[in-house]
């Protein structure tokens, strides 16, 4: 049963703070980046709500909206008109949505508001963005609402870049998926207490055959019957089968999409996620900017939320590390994997495109800079070569600068 939910916009809970927190952080290094191609932006919530709860936090599209002004202060670009288009979708909310948007300073440009369900909208929403910079944040109100065929369509636009931010309600989907094969999950601890993982339009599903074809929309396949059956017989747990179901889910949308990457939820290390945020991109540029995002923002995810300050999911000293799904991991074995990486191309990589590549296959199993240390290391020991551009400083000195832009790059190449 999912929890009554008309407070739903009272008070912000901690799991929408950390959702906005992930998307906030994430938009400004965006706006500032996509702003330099001279293409336009059309940022889309497709779920945006209120605007604004009840106890006075910002929810997203005002988060969004904040950050777009800030970024278009900053920037030199001639023509800041129609830089950055928003457009905020909501099937309950829009009037509130207005007053709530209408309340802030009369200098931010309106945005366009849509009352109506995302999945009847979204495409008239695209028409005639051939070209442009789409980013859309997808935190839907029930699962039923992730149809994956229009995620099949949007790589169809022309878009010149395209991204988007997908809460997925995984335990959700699975305690759906027993239900309609009919499949006891009771007694399973992964499965219980779910009443705070609150959907405003909960997906209503039996056992018959209708509900097996809305999963297996949702789902692009029908993959998550074997994950069930497996499940029935006793070969995984409701811990595993998330797990899998998350997974699946992942290479189903690397179907069509270059990158994916997927950070599991939780208020603390070693706890069961409420949900995960799946970004998809298909530029390494992207990937390796919301890795890096998901990296240095985890500290400040938990702190913020938590009491007791836990430490970060990577704060296990120098000798180790730990992935987003708790799995630890020693620093040779990390090392193993950017060597074997190394070796599944001859040609000189650029370190975007490699790190994007990395996290891509393994996930965020470390931060970047265990990377960087391993790379240097693996110089010095004349593994590879490292070639930075420009090499030396303003006083002559050799640069060891990483991150690369429009005036720095570093190509890696093995010996």
């Amino acid at each position: 049963m999912s929890k009554d939910n008309t407070n739903f916009f009272k008070a912000k809970n901690d799991w929408s703070k950390i959702k906005d927190k992930l998307l906030g952080c994430y938009l400004t290094p965006y706006f500032q980046k996509v702003l330099v191609t001279g293409k336009p932006i059309c940022y889309i919530d497709c779920f945006a709500g209120k605007g604004k709860f009840e106890d006075g936090n910002a929810g997203s599209p005002l988060i969004a909206l904040q950050i777009r002004e800030d970024c278009l202060g900053r920037t030199t670009r001639a023509n800041k008109r129609g830089a950055i288009q928003t457009w905020f979708i909501d099937m309950n909310h829009a009037t509130e949505l207005s007053e709530n948007i209408n309340s802030l300073s009369p200098s931010y440009d309106r945005p366009n508001i849509i009352s109506g369900k995302y999945e009847e909208n979204i495409e008239s929403c695209l028409q005639n963005k051939r070209g442009y910079n789409v980013f859309l944040y997808i935190d839907p109100y029930g699962i039923k609402a992730l149809d994956s065929t229009l995620f099949d369509k949007f790589k169809t636009y022309g878009f010149h870049t395209f991204e988007m931010l997908i809460n997925f309600n995984s335990f959700g989907f699975f305690r759906d998926a027993c239900r309609v094969m009919a499949v006891d999950y009771h007694n399973d601890a992964a499965l219980q207490n779910l009443d705070d993982l609150v959907e405003y339009e909960p997906t209503a599903v039996s056992a018959d055959d209708q509900s097996a074809r809305l999963l297996t929309n949702i789902a692009g396949g029908d993959y998550w019957k074997d994950i069930v059956a497996d499940y029935n017989n006793g070969l995984i747990d409701g811990y595993q089968a998330e797990q899998r179901l998350s997974f699946e889910y992942k290479q189903r949308l690397k179907q069509r999409y270059s990158y994916v990457l997927d950070m599991p939820i939780r208020l603390k290390p070693g706890q069961r996620p409420k949900y995960r945020m799946i970004h998809v991109c298909d530029h390494e540029e992207g990937c390796f900017l919301m890795a890096q995002n998901m990296q240095k923002r985890k500290d400040e995810l938990f702190i913020n939320i938590q009491q007791d300050g836990q430490l970060s999911i990577f704060d296990l000293g120098s000798a180790c590390t730990s992935s987003v799904e708790g799995e630890v991991y020693s620093r040779s074995e990390i090392e193993a994997k950017v060597i074997d990486h190394l070796n599944k191309s001859s040609k000189p990589a650029r370190i975007t495109k490699f790190l994007a590549s990395f996290v891509n296959e393994h996930g965020l199993i470390c931060e970047f800079k265990m990377i960087y240390e391993i790379l240097d290391e693996l110089h010095t020991r004349k593994n590879i070569i490292i070639e930075r551009v420009p090499d030396r400083t303003r006083t002559g000195k050799p640069t060891a600068f990483w991150e690369e832009s429009k005036d720095h790059s570093v190509t890696i190449r093995r010996q």
